[in-house]
Formats: C-alpha cells, structure tokens, sequence
C-alpha cells in the first residue's frame, strides 16, 4: 500500500514539534506565575509561596513533557498522512488526560503539539479528516483549559 502526500499550491510548512511543544512550556510558565504574581491561585491562606527548588522541579517536569512530545510530533512529521492523523489524537487524547496534573505543564506542551500536527496534516491532505479534526478540538481544548486552570486553580 502506498500514501501519496499531497501539499496545496501555495501552502507553507508549520512551525515544527519543538517550537510547539516551547510555545505550550511558555504558555505554562506564563499561566502560572500569572496566578502567583496576581494570587489568583486557590492556595490556602497560609501556604507558603513557590520556592526555587519547586520552580526547579516544575522546569523539570516540563521539559520532560517537551522531550516527549517533540520525539513524537517529529515521528508523525516522517510518517504517511493516516498515520500522522493517529499521532495527532494520539497527543490530543494525551493532552486531555493529563489534564488532571494541569499543574505539571504537561497539557499545555502535549496539547500544541496535537494542534500542530493536525494542522501540519491538514497542510498535507488539503482539509481536515475526522481524526485530525477531533485532534485539533481537543488538544486546543486541553491547552485552554488547563491554562485558565493554572491562573485561577
């Protein structure tokens, strides 16, 4: 069986999964210490505040989130289109159900990465399929969402 990978006329390439998965870390980092700065966040009165070593902790988790989604966006960049589509829900699927550890970033990175594999795939086909349009929602949805969670959570 053989895929044809087809680019409209006129049609650039996307950022690739590490500008993505760096986007998703920044909007983390941004999101949560606009909670901190503005104490939006739902911490009890009298919680201590962040401390570096948990900052380093937090930078941590994230750039392990950034290794991961990275390795995977650049795996489904080099596969056929049907193929890039199950990576794209793959990611999105993953964004969501990390969204219950909103607080480790990991929705934020797994999320824009999910959006632009599906949009990458979209570039390829010519329009969205159900799965990449399912990928796309939810992974922008998780990326949301868990951004208004770190401010306000």
């Amino acid at each position: 069986m053989t895929a044809i990978s087809q680019t409209r006329p006129g049609s650039r390439e996307l950022p690739r999964p590490l500008p993505a998965a760096l986007t998703g870390a920044a909007l983390f980092a941004a999101t949560m210490t606009a909670g901190e700065v503005f104490d939006l966040n739902a911490d009890p009165g009298g919680s201590s505040s962040t401390s570096w070593g948990d900052v380093a902790a937090y930078a941590g988790i994230v750039l392990a989130a950034v290794a991961l989604a990275t390795w995977l966006g650049t795996r489904a960049r080099s596969a056929d289109p049907d193929r890039m589509a199950r990576y794209a829900l793959g990611l999105a699927l993953a964004s969501a159900a990390t969204f219950v550890v909103f607080w480790s970033g990991w929705p934020h990175v797994l999320g824009a990465v999910a959006v632009t594999t599906a949009l990458e795939h979209r570039r390829r086909v010519g329009g969205f399929g159900a799965m990449t349009g399912v990928a796309a929602l939810l992974g922008a949805l998780a990326l949301v969402a868990s951004a208004v969670i770190c401010v306000v959570g």
